[in-house]
């Protein structure tokens, strides 16, 4: 027991002397990142998801993305949509709601069939007060969406604006 405690001392030991030496060194290469992280994090305020669809037979669909608002007043909704593992007649498909002050709302669609890969997309709208996204299946003999997941906000003006 003894012997056991104290290599895991010895070992702490090694492993704070490393981190000491290490970090003047990593302190210098992050300084050089920051401005490409500042620029990335300006172009995308906020990212989003997973997102998933309910399971059938051991498998989801899924999405995410990121989100935000441009100088124009648009808000923009990108993201990737994947479908893993589903049987041939179900595809992954993504809704995007964007709705407005009044309570008007329109919804956008992607949707990506089979196992490869995945489906890219990109949609934006003008006075938008909120953005919610769900990940169905859509089921291509019956041609409706089945085993959706919840709706889940990703915008409101009135954080984001």
């Amino acid at each position: 027991m003894r012997h056991t405690t104290r290599k895991l001392l010895g070992l702490a030991a090694v492993t704070a002397t490393a981190l000491a030496i290490a970090l003047p060194a990593s302190a210098s290469a992050a300084s050089a990142t920051t401005s490409a992280t500042t620029t990335i994090a300006a172009d995308f305020e906020d990212s989003w998801g997973y997102n998933y669809s309910k399971w059938y037979d051991g498998s989801r669909a899924k999405a995410r993305g990121d989100v935000w608002a441009d100088e124009d007043g648009r808000v923009r909704v990108s993201g990737r949509l994947y479908d893993k593992n589903s049987p041939w007649y179900l595809c992954g498909y993504a809704q995007i709601k964007f709705e407005n002050e009044d309570g008007d709302e329109w919804t956008r669609w992607a949707q990506k069939c089979g196992s490869s890969g995945y489906r890219s997309f990109h949609y934006s709208a003008r006075d938008v007060e909120n953005v919610q996204v769900r990940v169905c299946y859509w089921h291509s003999e019956q041609e409706k969406k089945k085993y959706c997941g919840r709706w889940d906000y990703i915008f409101e003006a009135d954080e984001d604006l």
